[in-house]
């Protein structure tokens, strides 16, 4: 690879062959003795996926081959912005962070394109913004160095929408005389973090410094006390030292706020602290791989890797060939969890449907596809009808080599047959498919890709006619596929055969019936996740209201004080009424009530929830119901209470009536 990557107009699709040569790390030397983790919050089901990338690309560094300070291919900024868009397009990534980047400064007078900038968001085109943040170099400057490139050195962070806000915190470091004589010069590092239109994330960057572990530990700590002041962070960056296994190792302590993404294997052969940095000189020619880059996230990660092959691995020394990277680094990518795909159908028209993900993955509908007032919107399928995601190359949102979570609410039609809630398709079948088969349901992966292949599969009894939540589950480091039905499992097998998928996710095929808030994620929900996603989506029934007791005395002195006092009812057999409602108005719903004798306790409840008497009519969505009390002990006072029910759910019980009955 001689003098492949000099080339002032290096092409993506040379950049595509390069990153095809994997250069391989000893297993040994990817692995480091290291202390559990913090958790991740197990939220990423509420928020969208991150999927990112932080490099130094080495635009600081001006030494000669085979010194310490050499940076490969400093002045080739095309080449690396080329690099970059590879990168971005083969993976589908939102977020960049770089470090040692050169932009372009006018309020310093150094503007132009003469920089790393300028060609960088060229490569990676409309839709993307960034914000910047300086970084002084150990002599007090912040210019770029030397003549190739024109600007001031930071860092950058670039994200796919609409960067709103940005705040750059300088992080606490006290001035070394060992590198600093004249105390009144330091070096500084920042924390930059910028919000972004629609994201509950916010991406933060850093380029910390790492002089001596004193100074260290104390620009680690101010770092930890800055970003935890951030709503959900994803912080990436060069952290400028390895991990290490101590306790007081002077990283520690973000290690212990916040899951870091190598931490663990995301697939069977994944390995762990894989070594971002490589760096020898002609004293010490050995090359000497460390992990200096890392990435933490609040909510946790689906992926990590870091891609070697694009950093100069091989010997720096004066007679070495040209450098095989374009850095000393190597890009480090990290895919938090969250949301891949969330079609909610809320619309109340239209051939299309919104994805609220940020993935703009919208929905096209077609054939026999109706809408529907059910679950206050949902769409209904005849049996000829789709919708299909309007984006090919979905791959990189939703792998079935990966992790994976599909989630659902159906309602097949009581005579409907064989149907596809959602499939995403090969060649050769469907690596991913949930369908409703002969009364069952069923998640199924196929186990080749290759004509007729066996399929791993679990099946669950449906319930036609009844809306129900079904979650299927793929984790390959368990290689388990779970599907739960309702919240419950309802069955799992084992699935080794990790097949690949790459065709737009599709959902209808030949289904007959209702379906509902489609929400896929890029790896296995836990069961506690599983719970809560169901629970935010269950429509439910709501607490009555207009609550009284039939007939009153008079609107002054009513049947029903819920703050204490008794109306007085002219009756012994008076009627208990209440509103009640549903979340979705195509829902029956009743009346469920429950009176006492506050008089006298020993005596019989006249009606008990559940007991005879206790319920009324249904109603569709809303209405006002009642029931008609046995006779009741003249001059006892009595506490009741209603609640809604749908015949499975039940809302909390309205407020206490009191009264007093009397003799009409």
């Amino acid at each position: 690879m001689r003098r492949l990557l000099a080339m002032v107009g290096v092409t993506a699709a040379v950049l595509a062959t390069v990153a095809a040569v994997r250069i391989a790390v000893p297993q040994q030397q990817q692995h480091q003795n290291v202390q559990v983790a913090a958790a991740a919050d197990g939220l990423g089901y509420q928020r969208e996926a991150v999927r990112m990338m932080t490099w130094n690309i080495c635009g600081e560094a001006g030494g000669s081959r085979g010194s310490s300070s050499y940076c490969p291919w400093r002045s080739r900024p095309q080449a690396k912005a080329a690099a970059i868009e590879t990168i971005v397009r083969q993976r589908d990534l939102n977020v960049v962070m770089l470090q040692e980047v050169c932009y372009p400064d006018e309020a310093a007078g150094r503007g132009g394109d003469r920089n790393d900038l300028a060609p960088l968001m060229a490569a990676l085109g409309p839709g993307w913004t960034y914000r910047t943040a300086v970084v002084a170099r150990p002599d007090g400057r912040s210019d770029c160095r030397g003549g190739d490139l024109i600007g001031t050195l930071g860092q950058v962070i670039a994200v796919r929408g609409t960067i709103t806000s940005s705040t750059v915190t300088p992080l606490l470091v006290a001035g070394d005389p060992n590198h600093y004589p004249d105390t009144t010069t330091k070096r500084t590092s920042n924390l930059l973090c910028v919000r972004v239109e629609g994201w509950q994330n916010t991406p933060c960057g850093t380029h910390l410094l790492h002089n001596n572990d004193a100074e260290y530990a104390r620009e680690t700590a101010s770092l930890k006390q800055k970003i935890s002041g951030v709503a959900v962070p994803v912080l990436g960056g060069d952290f400028n030292t390895s991990q290490g296994s101590a306790s007081t190792s002077p990283i520690r302590p973000l290690f212990d706020a916040y899951p870091e993404c190598d931490q663990q294997a995301y697939a069977p052969g994944d390995a762990i602290n894989e070594m971002t940095h490589f760096n020898s000189t002609d004293a010490e020619p050995a090359v000497a791989q460390q992990k200096l880059d890392y990435v933490f996230a609040a909510s946790g990660f689906t992926y990590c890797d870091s891609l070697t092959e694009f950093a100069d691995t091989n010997t720096n020394t004066a007679a070495a060939d040209d450098p095989a990277g374009l850095s000393d680094h190597a890009p480090l990518l990290a895919f938090t969890r969250g949301q891949a795909l969330t079609w909610k159908f809320d619309e109340a028209a239209g051939t299309t449907t919104a994805d609220s993900s940020i993935n703009g993955l919208t929905g096209k509908l077609a054939g026999g596809v109706t809408r529907s007032t059910e679950r206050v919107r949902s769409l209904r399928f005849d049996g000829t009808g789709t919708v299909v995601s309007g984006v090919d190359g979905t791959v990189n949102v939703f792998d079935s080599r990966r992790g994976l979570t599909v989630s659902v609410w159906a309602k097949p039609d009581a005579a409907a047959p064989n149907g596809s809630l959602i499939n995403q398709a090969n060649n050769n079948g469907s690596p991913v498919d949930l369908s409703y088969t002969g009364g069952k349901w069923r998640f199924a992966m196929v186990t080749a890709d290759a004509a007729g292949a066996a399929v791993d599969q679990v099946l669950a009894t449906a319930q036609p006619g009844a809306w129900t939540h079904l979650v299927a589950t793929h984790d390959p480091v368990t290689a388990k596929m779970n599907l739960f039905v309702n919240g419950t499992l309802a069955g799992s097998v084992a699935h080794t055969k990790r097949v690949p998928s790459g065709t737009p996710v599709t959902v209808g095929t030949a289904y007959q019936g209702g379906l509902d808030d489609l929400q896929l994620f890029p790896y296995a929900l836990a069961s506690a996740e599983i719970t809560k996603l169901r629970a935010g989506q269950t429509m439910l029934p709501a607490v009555p209201t207009g609550t009284d007791t039939i007939p009153a005395a008079d609107t002054a002195n009513p049947g029903c004080h819920q703050n204490g006092g008794y109306g007085t009812v002219p009756s012994l057999t008076p009627r208990l009424s209440a509103t009640v409602r549903h979340d979705d108005p195509t829902v029956p719903v009743r009346g469920e009530f429950s009176i006492w004798d506050n008089t006298d306790a020993g005596q019989p409840q006249p009606i008990y929830l559940g007991g005879p008497g206790s319920a009324s009519n249904y109603v569709t969505g809303s209405g006002t119901v009642s029931v008609t009390l046995p006779t009741l002990i003249a001059g006892h006072s009595y506490g009741w209470y209603v609640r809604t029910s749908d015949g499975t759910n039940v809302s909390a019980t309205a407020p206490v009536c009191h009264f007093v009955a009397a003799a009409g």
